[in-house]
Parts: structure tokens; sequence; C-alpha cells
């Protein structure tokens, strides 16, 4: 089996001095990646990461022999001068502040720039000594910004990929970093870069533009992944005995007060002291809450030798001290404040006995407490959230209660509005969220990386390509099975056309649809963006017997009840007349290029423009509607000389799963075949099901979640001639 390399500062194991050993680390990269099946994502993990060379050479001898959990650890010797300046003077004082918009904080010297260079220098040279032809290298944050570019000058045929775990920032802060070119080049040189939010995307695609005045092909392997936990963990944590006995604890102190809980790092990115005021503006605002409400602080303590938090904690004391001697009484603390680690049973308990948990965050790569929060609550007591929206986590739960930590009076008004949230909404609303974090898991994150990254390599690609006699192995399987078989039309069933209303299907395969459609066995559904109109010119009026979809299963036409029927709710439409302003600018600038609107989706087409200029434009444009539509319910999609924007409920992925819920009775077997970008939303919506067997066929050989390939369009009556014998 392959190898995927995981590369990150730290290794998921620390050496404890006072034990004389190593043990486990924790975080969320670690349990993201302990959870793993290697046979599922179809490599072994192996990780590399640095330690510094005071570790005795036996100790990492004893490393080696005695690996810690299923994660084989390769650590990397650097010398710990050159290691303290490249974390202390340049992680720590420049990326750090610069990435999280603390330009104030930001101190460059030569030196750190100097040790950073040698020590991701070090790392890339380990990775070429230890990599294999097989493998793939998936390197991980801030730290280690340079090693993409520096192994590529050496292997330049390795896949990598890289996470970046903490905010991308703005270009226009971006830019203030001295040596921004040489990172950005470096991290081009990757094959997939991931991010935790849209916006961190956009400022990474702006940077690059304004840097380095253009965007990259490779964009299409940027993506957004936001990292989860290990829900079922701290959902079992949740009644463990400890955690018991902490509620009880804790309760006897609790009395009826309503319990606000934060949970920080000591950091400046946390907000701490927006948060400490707008708690005091709300006591001031709302004197009927006094001794009703505890704000329950806890501060982990973080790198206590450095002066700037050294102040902030001094900061944070002052003014908790300042708050409780203002409202407090002898029977009242308002502030309740803990300066040291937590275990996570007591954390727990505190998840568990508090009606709001408060994230402040001036900037935050994602915050995974809030998400802990949710996985640790019971339905008999439901929570709230107070989220900032310059939190990553933001983007992920869907029912917490957005906050701008700089505004000291409306987060002291939404903290009443949280401590008064109607329990019954509270209930659904929480389940929702963990309804959803049950599903998407610490594991899931990281094989969704794994799978873009590790796609199959042209070599691969071949031995799955459909054969010369048009027979893939699989079917010889279809005989006397429940077949469903769901087809994409332009450029799938119907060869592309430079106008698109002048596509038609070729006789042949009217031909090969019409004897599909009357087997007993097989039900085969088209679903198309074309529009209900088109549809009807195309399948409705040739009398086919035929399910047909259309604007991307927005609609549906049903032979037998002769009527069209809307699949999706009427979503606002008001972003509609923006797009449209954006696709005029583009078409009057781009010769040839034209706009279609499908009702629930809009195209922009420029197959007939110049084509360098087109796909300059279209790189230029598919960045603006992203960051222009940010906040729309909508998703932008570039396929194949086209760019279009589509209702987020206009999706062939929904309508498929949609579809299959509500047949009578499952399919054995079900086969999706198309050539476009819409189409992977199909591809992996079916390969997610647990109770159907998929086969999944991309036409071309793009990148593509399919597992076979169909190298063009003029192949396709090939394979759906054999398809028919093989029913």
């Amino acid at each position: 089996m392959s190898r995927c390399l995981l590369v990150s500062n730290r290794l998921p194991v620390a050496f404890n001095s006072k034990l004389n050993t190593f043990v486990q680390s924790s975080g969320g990269l670690v349990s993201a990646i302990k959870g793993l099946d290697s046979k599922k994502v179809g490599f072994d993990i192996e990780w590399i990461g640095i330690l510094t060379d005071e570790i005795r050479t036996e100790k990492l001898i004893e490393l080696n022999e005695n690996p810690i959990g299923n994660i084989p650890c390769h650590p990397v010797i650097v010398p710990k001068k050159i290691y303290e300046d490249y974390y202390n003077l340049y992680c720590n004082n420049v990326l750090w502040p610069l990435f999280h918009y603390e330009r104030n904080l930001v101190r460059h010297k030569t030196a750190g720039w100097e040790a950073y260079v040698k020590v991701n220098r070090i790392i890339a040279d380990a990775i070429v000594e230890r990599v294999k032809t097989d493998d793939v290298l998936w390197v991980h944050d801030f730290q280690l910004l340079l090693v993409p570019g520096f192994v590529k000058e050496k292997l330049p045929g390795l896949r990598i990929g890289f996470f970046l775990h903490i905010p991308f920032p703005s270009s226009e802060i971006f830019r203030e970093l001295p040596e921004r070119e040489e990172i950005l080049r470096s991290l081009l040189s990757c094959d997939q870069i991931g991010f935790h939010d849209l916006s961190y995307l956009n400022h990474f695609r702006s940077s690059i533009h304004r840097i380095l005045g253009h965007l990259s092909e490779s964009e299409k392997m940027w993506g957004v992944y936001p990292i989860s936990i290990d829900s079922e963990h701290f959902n079992i944590l949740a009644s463990e005995n400890e955690t018991m006995n902490f509620i009880e604890r804790y309760q006897q102190n609790k009395k009826m007060m309503k319990w606000i809980l934060g949970v920080d790092r000591l950091d400046y990115i946390k907000g701490l002291i927006q948060k400490l005021k707008a708690f005091k503006t709300f006591l001031r605002e709302h004197p009927e809450e006094r001794e009703k409400v505890q704000f329950v602080q806890v501060v982990i303590p973080s790198r206590t030798d450095v002066p700037e938090y050294q102040l902030l904690r001094d900061k944070i004391e002052q003014l908790v001290s300042n708050i409780n001697g203002e409202f407090g009484s002898p029977a009242w603390m308002p502030i309740y404040y803990l300066y040291h680690s937590v275990t996570e049973f007591e954390l727990s308990a505190l998840y568990q006995l508090s009606e709001v948990l408060f994230i402040g965050s001036k900037r935050d790569g994602m915050n995974l407490v809030s998400l802990e929060y949710v996985m640790s609550k019971k339905s008999s007591h439901p929570g709230v959230i107070l989220m900032s929206e310059f939190a990553g986590a933001h983007s992920t739960l869907s029912y917490a209660m957005s906050i701008n930590p700089w505004d000291t009076n409306d987060t002291a008004n939404k903290i009443k509005e949280a401590l008064t949230h109607p329990e019954v909404k509270k209930r659904n609303e929480m389940e929702a969220m963990k309804k959803f974090l049950q599903g998407y898991t610490s594991s899931d994150w990281a094989k969704a990386i794994l799978r873009d990254l590790v796609w199959k390599p042209k070599k691969e690609e071949i031995s799955h390509l459909l054969p010369e006699d048009g027979k893939f192995s699989w079917m010889r399987e279809l005989k006397g099975k429940r077949i469903l078989f769901f087809c994409d039309l332009d450029g799938t069933l119907a060869p592309i056309s430079p106008h698109p209303k002048d596509v038609r299907l070729p006789g042949q395969t009217i031909e090969l649809l019409h004897a599909i459609s009357d087997k007993n066995n097989c039900e085969f559904v088209v679903i198309s963006g074309r529009d209900k109109e088109f549809m009807e010119e195309q399948f409705i009026d040739h009398d086919f017997n035929i399910p047909v979809a259309a604007c991307h299963g927005a609609y549906v036409y049903l032979p037998k009840d002769h009527n069209w029927q809307g699949l999706i709710p009427n979503d606002p439409t008001n972003w509609k007349e923006k797009v449209m302003e954006i696709f005029n600018l583009y078409t009057k600038r781009t010769p040839e290029s034209f706009i279609e609107d499908k009702g629930h989706a809009i195209t922009w087409h420029y197959r007939n423009s110049p084509q360098d200029f087109a796909d300059f434009l279209a790189s230029k444009l598919f960045f603006e509607l992203e960051e222009t539509l940010s906040n729309q319910p909508v998703k932008v999609n570039r396929g194949k000389k086209v760019i279009e924007v589509k209702s987020m409920h206009a999706n062939k992925g929904y309508f498929v799963q949609n579809w299959i819920q509500n047949l009578k009775s499952r399919p054995d077997i079900v086969v999706a075949l198309g050539d476009d970008t819409t189409d992977e939303d199909m591809f992996v919506s079916i390969q997610d099901r647990k109770d159907i067997r998929p086969y999944c066929i991309k036409v071309g050989n793009e990148k593509s979640h399919a597992h076979y390939f169909i190298k063009d369009q003029g192949s396709v009556n090939i394979f759906l001639r054999n398809f028919l014998v093989s029913l």
C-alpha cells in the first residue's frame, strides 16, 4: 500500500522529561488522523515532524522501535538554537500576528527569516531522503510554508497537499510581508491547498493576483475543508463517571445561577479583553440579571515567558478584579476566573452546566471549542453559542448566534438574548448542529482532503478507462439486478456545441435510450443543467419513457404524470440581479461570450472567445463572483468554458439523494455518467451511500471523484450499447 507522509512542525508525540519517555500528544490534527482507516483512504500514514537535538539518541531509537499509537513517527532533528529562532523570531513574532491581523505585534528580524528558511530546508531534505515513488505528501500549517517548494525542486512529480490551520489574511495585510513572493510561489507548487473557510481561500486568491499578477491554473485544486472533531468521543465523554463527579462538584457552587462559559488559550487573538468589556456592559445595562448570572472564564496558560502574553494576562486579571469589585456582593461573584489547564472531564462538565458558550475571537482559524460544546450537550439542558463572526467555526455551526467582538453594546444585548432564548428553540437548534457533527467528524475532514489529494494520476486512470471492447468488468454484475442510471446531457449523451441552443441528441443515442428505457430492471434518469423548455424539445417531444430533470434537479418531468414538478423551495433571487450585472460587464469585454439564464442558474459561456484572454478573464470572474456572493445561497462553478452561478438547492447531488430516498425499493446498483463539474456532486452523493453499489463514470480524463473514465463523448454510445447488452 502507498504511503501518505504527513508533515507538521510537531509530531503526534512529545517527550515528557519527568517521565523520561515519549507520550501521545492531543489536538485536532492528531485526533483526525488517529481515526483514519488506511484501507478506506488507500494508503498508510506516517508522520514527519521536528525534534530538537537535545533529545538523546537512545530515546529516538526507543521511539522508532516502540511507536506510540497507530502512526509511525519520523523525527527530523534540528539544532535547538536554530529551532528557537525559527519558531520564536519568525513563526510566532511575524507569521502568527500578521495572519491574525495584529500588525502592531509583528517583530521582523533577518535572523528569524534565515532560521525559518533553514528549518524548512532541513525538513524538505529529510522528506526527499525518505519519500518513495508512489507516496504523497501532506504538509501542515504556517510553520512549513516553504517546504512544498523546496521538495518540488528535487521531486517535481511528487503529489503535495498543504493545509493552513490559521486564517489567511487579506491581500492588503499579506502584502506587508517582505517574503511574500517566496511563500506564495512555494504554495503554488502544491497540487492541492486547503483552508477552513471560504474567506481565507478568497484572500489567498487575491494575494496571488495582486502580488504575482496572475491567478494560478491550479486553483481548481484549492478547496475549503473546515476541520471537525472526534464527535463520538465527546458524546461518550459527557456521561463518563469522572465527568459526572465534576458536574456534582460544580453544581454545589452553581446554585440557581445561569452560567456563561468562556474557554480560551491565553492569546491576543481570542478577544478576551473584548469579552470582559461586553460582559461588564451587560451587567450595567441589565441590572435585573445580577446575581442570576455568572461568567465562568477558563484561560489556558500559553507562552508564559513572552512579555506580550504576560501583559495580556495582567490586563485580563485586572479587568476581572474591577468587574467583580464593581458589581459583586458577598453572596455573588460576577466572574469566576480560572487560569489553568483543565482535564477533558472537567471541560465536559463545564460545557454541560453552562447555558451559553461565549466565543469572542478577534481572529480564529476555526475554534473547536464550539464544536466540542455542541457534542457535549444533552437534550435535557441545551445551550446557546455566542460566536464571533471572525472565527472559522462561524461558517460551520448553523445556529450559532453571531456577534462582532468589537461591538460591545450589541454583544451585551446578544448575551441577554442568548440567556432568554426559548427552551424548545434551543433544543431544536442544538440537536440540528449535533446531527451535523455526528455526520461530519474529524476523520471525515481528513478523508475528504486525502480523497482529493490522492486523485488517481494518469497511469492509474488508464487502467480504469473504458476498454477497447466497450465493456467495464463490473458490467458482468448487472444481469438480474435492479439498476438505477443517472445521466448528464451536454458533453455526455450529446456532443457539446459552440452554441448551446444547437445541441441535439444523435440518432443512435435516441435509439439506445429507447431500448434501455424498455428494460424492466433499469430505470434511466436524465439530469441536466438545461432549462425545462430545452429538455422538452430533446426528450418529451420525442416521447421518451424516461424521467427528465432540468436546472440541475430543480424540476423533474415524470412521463406517467405528463407534467413538470418543482422540487426545490423558491429561494430568494435577489442574487440574480447582481450576477447579471457582473456577467454583463465581462460579456462586453469578452468577444463571442454570452449569458444563459436557466431560472435557478445563470451561466456565462466563453467557448468561442479568444482562448488565452478568455481564460484569464474567467479566472478573475470566478474570484469576483465567489467574493461577491459569499453570503448568498448560491454556488459558483467553473466548468468547460463556462462559469455558472446556481442556487444551492439546485444540485445534482441533492436530486439524486432525494430520488433514491423516495423509491419504493432500493436499487442494487446505481450508475452515474457525466462530464462536468456539476456532475461531481452527483458522484459524491452516490458514493456516500452505504446501501447501494455505485459505479460513477467520468467522460474525459480530468480530476474527478468518479472511479471510471470514458475518454471522450464520442465513446459514450459504445459504452451504452454494451451496458444495454449486459442488462
